[in-house]
């Protein structure tokens, strides 16, 4: 299916929710780092998430995943 819209176009959209949904998983893998957050600008051009996260020192940290789909390709 030819994606008609990209700002923000559905699939951006899906994938970053797909991976808020993650947590869990995102959490296991980060060892002694917490997830504490994860805010979501699901509107904007580029679908965004912000990770807030707690290291082992108690510092506080964000990490930033923007989710970019590039145009169709064509075979």
């Amino acid at each position: 299916m030819k994606t008609q819209t990209y700002n923000p176009s559905g699939l951006e959209v899906a994938f970053a929710q797909a991976f808020t949904e993650l947590k869990p998983q995102l959490q296991e893998l980060l060892g002694s780092n917490q997830i504490t957050e994860i805010k979501t600008d699901l509107k904007a051009d580029n679908p965004q998430l912000i990770f807030a996260l707690k290291d082992a020192d108690g510092d506080l940290h964000e990490v930033v995943v923007k989710i970019i789909q590039r145009i169709d390709a064509t075979e």
